[in-house]
């Protein structure tokens, strides 16, 4: 019969926390947009700045591409002109 090490509890254990955690954050009902600013704000927590300038960037130019696509649709730039 093979053991489970110690880290592996751990690893699931941390795994199921932050699966936890996302199931949390989608039953309050959160929208695209504010999944996006969440994702954005998290990254701010991040010790790897390396890694929270990628996520950062990744979220900001979808940002801009959202903003474009807008504008397409909105001649006007906003919805209610």
């Amino acid at each position: 019969m093979e053991t489970i090490e110690k880290e592996d509890v751990t690893w699931l254990n941390d795994v199921k926390k932050s699966r936890d955690i996302c199931l949390e954050i989608m039953r309050f009902g959160v929208s695209q947009p504010q999944l996006k600013h969440i994702i954005s704000h998290l990254a701010l927590e991040l010790e790897d700045r390396d890694m929270m300038i990628a996520i950062r960037n990744c979220i900001e130019s979808n940002q801009d591409n959202d903003d474009q696509s807008s504008k397409i649709i909105h001649p006007g730039g906003d919805e209610d002109e």
